[in-house]
């Protein structure tokens, strides 16, 4: 039986702490339907993006952006299939898992998924590797590490995934992060263990109910300093002790969450209890757009929105009058002097999370 080597020192108990309150303001929040949608959105832009850059694709944010919302780019068709892939298994995460537990069925289906089309053999597409292999640098192609042999890959995996299943007595982030770990450790694949490891690691938070409303992403602090990720995996190989690794972990995890936390805490300033909105709300783009430039700006006019989005007076004021109706903004002064600002909800709750921030 898988059993993990770590100690829990104060680092690690202070970024699990952090992570909690945070995750604990963001579940809590009620927000607009679409603006909920757009934080989504964000997070599989930003995670697609990272968890493929990380392994040396090209693309931009911007086009991958353009890739998840159907639209095509000039671009290596290989790159292009890696961001679709993995963008699929993220916006499909809870279809991997058997009523919370990990099954080699599903995580082999998981693998197939991320690597289609993507690896000069399919045939190896959610396969065990049985080739010996090893892990270089990228830009250097000097040896990283020797993962175990193939003949030992399904007596690892195996021991792995009963670990996980019965690992309820542990706190899911530091599953997640052990887990990412192994994985990459045992490297039972040809190619895609990266991705996958991060895969499954998103599945555990999305079960264990860490998953933050899908509003999350890990892989963008992965991508930011790609030698300290690299860095700090390779410690547990050197030590087989993982407490450095988990640190660094739960690190990223904290400043990921925090970063929500702000963004659900401005959201939180403007959005109404669900009783006092139409659940059949369907708010325009334009609409999203207003109530972002008066978050940013603080109001806005009736001229402001028409310079912003090129529409008329008329349109405008259709525009401002939803949201008036929504009781999202408020009108202040008069005539020429009219502005909009946005409401204020559940004050008290807002100023109590803010001396937090």
């Amino acid at each position: 039986m898988y059993s993990p080597i770590f100690s829990y020192n104060n680092n690690i108990l202070n970024n699990i702490s952090g992570i909690e309150f945070s995750r604990g303001i963001i579940i809590q929040a009620w927000i607009i339907p679409e603006l909920d949608s757009t934080l989504k959105k964000k997070a599989l832009i930003r995670s697609s993006h990272a968890s493929t850059a990380i392994e040396g694709n090209t693309l931009t944010s911007d086009e991958v952006g353009k890739l998840l919302n159907g639209l095509d780019i000039i671009a290596r068709e290989k790159e292009k299939q890696e961001v679709l892939n993995y963008g699929r298994i993220l916006r499909n995460i809870d279809q991997y898992h058997d009523n919370g537990k990990i099954t080699l069925e599903l995580l082999l289906k998981m693998h197939g998924e991320i690597t289609k089309d993507v690896l000069d053999d399919n045939t190896y597409e959610g396969i065990y590797r049985e080739v010996e292999v090893r892990v270089e640098n990228l830009k250097t192609h000097t040896i990283r590490f020797m993962p175990p042999s193939y003949l030992h890959i399904p007596r690892l995996m195996d021991d792995l995934i009963s670990w996980i299943n019965n690992s309820n007595d542990i706190s899911p982030i530091l599953v997640a992060g052990i887990l990412h770990y192994e994985f990459v450790r045992i490297h039972p694949f040809i190619d895609g263990n990266g991705r996958t490891a991060r895969a499954l690691a998103t599945l555990i938070l999305y079960i264990r109910g860490y998953d933050i409303k899908k509003y999350f992403t890990l892989d963008e602090y992965y991508d930011k300093d790609r030698k300290a990720y690299v860095d700090a995996l390779k410690s547990a190989d050197d030590s087989f002790d993982l407490t450095r690794w988990l640190e660094y972990f739960t690190e990223g995890f904290l400043i990921s969450v925090s970063k929500i936390k702000v963004e659900v805490v401005k959201l939180l300033t403007i959005t109404p209890p669900p009783s006092e909105l139409d659940k059949h709300l369907v708010l325009k783009d334009s609409q999203i757009k207003i109530v972002n430039y008066i978050q940013e700006v603080g109001k806005i006019t009736n001229k402001q929105i028409r310079e912003m989005l090129g529409i008329s007076a008329q349109a405008a004021h259709k525009n401002l009058k939803k949201l008036q109706d929504l009781n999202i903004i408020t009108s202040k002064g008069s005539g020429r002097s009219t502005f909009y600002i946005l409401n204020r909800v559940d004050e008290k709750l807002r100023k109590g999370l803010m001396k937090n921030l």
